[in-house]
């Protein structure tokens, strides 16, 4: 597949190497990876002639990497002929080397493979692609040819990996460089393999115990069996709490009846539930990056949208930002509301009306979390998601409609400025997104890398 022959026999393990800038320093590092059964480097470019001359010299084939990482579907065919140029230029620039293996194009990127089919000026075998943990020749049918090992902070977890994929793994490996001369220092038995000429034999190479690091609880069950604790807390401080969930799903009539005429005034329970509500829509997102989205699609996502890491680049940030917008645009909706309709005399009217179908979230979410950490079906996870929206999307439009039989001759008027704008702007707000899709665009690179 390469433009240089390949030896699967013998040749197990590639380097991605952050060169040094010292010459001298280069060389060694290279003595070093030839002393090693290092088979392949990644270098980034450019490289100078006399690197070029020294990689020649040790007879270590190597791909050239250029920056083009995180690159979208639509940014690519937009800017595509300025790609394809510093693609084809890098690959002149070092075809000349006897050990120039390729390059690698494009890291961690939303290549688009229907354009690539017309333009086979690209679609060849010395162009490749890092996505996920894998190297590929950038052509619509390739088959991965690198496997990248990925490295953690646990040294006996890496070693672990590592062991794993020479005994299992078809596919050449591909190590960090720092991580690589690291481990090799701290391990003799994997040292002695990596030195020896007749042949690697990873089965000789102790693995320290992995210590176990799994936390009794994570997280996200803990803040579930809060909400659930609040809940709890919730029923025992309103006597009455516990009779009206009921009656607002078997008795529906009679309890917007009690709630306009002003006979259940309790306000604690719906504010409750207003804060349950975002905090579970913090869960559903979180859960479903968890599924969709993997560490280099998150790391793709800040790198588009870093204001969005409100605690760090990670998937917390997520959580939290959720939560806070759900809460947002609940107290929007509520205002929305409360202000056209002059038979609500008094907040917590519509409060408790638009807050009381927000008990199914308890049953929805509970599943959901449940699916994550017990490996269901991520269809069924997605359709569960699914139904909190559109719960909450149906609490606006039915409070509103129950709001309304108070209004008379004013009902069809607040109708109109309540579920007729609300799905007006619903529409408007989908169509806008549709429109300008370079948030799809960023999403679909998180999802695919």
């Amino acid at each position: 597949m390469f433009g240089h022959s390949l030896s699967y026999a013998q040749k197990k393990v590639a380097v991605d190497w952050e060169k040094p800038a010292d010459s001298e320093a280069f060389n060694r590092e290279l003595d070093f990876f030839s002393n090693h059964n290092v088979s392949y480097l990644f270098v980034s470019h450019p490289l100078t002639a006399d690197e070029i001359a020294s990689l020649d010299s040790a007879g270590i084939s190597f791909f050239v990497k250029l920056d083009h990482k995180f690159i979208t579907e639509n940014e690519f065919i937009n800017n595509s002929d300025q790609y394809l140029k510093s693609v084809n230029d890098a690959k002149a620039y070092y075809d000349s080397s006897s050990a120039f293996n390729g390059i690698v194009a494009f890291t961690h990127s939303n290549i688009s493979q229907a354009y690539l089919g017309s333009h086979t000026y690209l679609n060849t075998e010395d162009f490749f692609e890092i996505t996920g943990n894998k190297v590929y020749s950038v052509n619509i049918h390739s088959q991965p040819l690198f496997s990248v090992v990925e490295t953690s902070n646990s040294y006996a977890e890496s070693l672990s990996r590592l062991k794993e994929q020479l005994i299992n793994s078809e596919l050449i490996l591909l190590l960090d460089s720092e991580w690589y001369k690291s481990v090799l220092a701290q391990n003799t038995d994997l040292k002695s393999t990596f030195e020896g000429t007749s042949g690697m034999d990873p089965t000789t190479i102790a693995v320290p115990d992995i210590p176990d690091q799994t936390p009794l609880i994570h997280w996200s069950v803990l803040v579930l069996v809060l909400l659930w604790i609040s809940l709890a807390v919730n029923v025992a401080t309103n006597p009455t709490y516990l009779e009206t969930i009921p009656r607002y799903f078997t008795a529906h009539r009679f309890y917007v009846d009690d709630i306009m005429s002003y006979r259940e005034r309790s306000s604690a329970s719906a504010v409750f539930l207003l804060f349950q509500h975002a905090i579970f829509g913090g869960l559903v997102v979180y859960i479903l990056s968890k599924i969709f989205i993997s560490d280099t699609g998150l790391e793709a996502l800040y790198y588009y949208i870093p204001y969005i890491a409100i605690m760090g680049k990670n998937y917390f940030s997520l959580f939290v930002l959720s939560s806070v917008l759900v809460l947002i645009v609940e107290l929007i909706a509520l205002i929305w509301l409360y202000v056209p309709n002059k038979e609500m005399t008094h907040f917590n009217q519509g409060l408790n009306l638009f807050t009381s179908i927000f008990h199914l979230d308890f049953i929805i979410v509970t599943a959901i979390v449940t699916g994550y950490f017990g490996d269901w079906n991520t269809t069924l996870i997605s359709f569960l998601a699914l139904s909190y929206l559109l719960i909450w999307f149906s609490s606006f439009n039915i409070t509103a409609f129950d709001a309304s039989k108070r209004l008379g001759m004013h009902r069809n008027s607040y109708l109109f400025k309540t579920i007729g704008l609300h799905t007006l702007v619903s529409g408007a707000l989908v169509v806008l997104l549709v429109v300008f899709n370079e948030w799809w665009d960023i999403l679909k690179l998180a999802v695919s890398v």
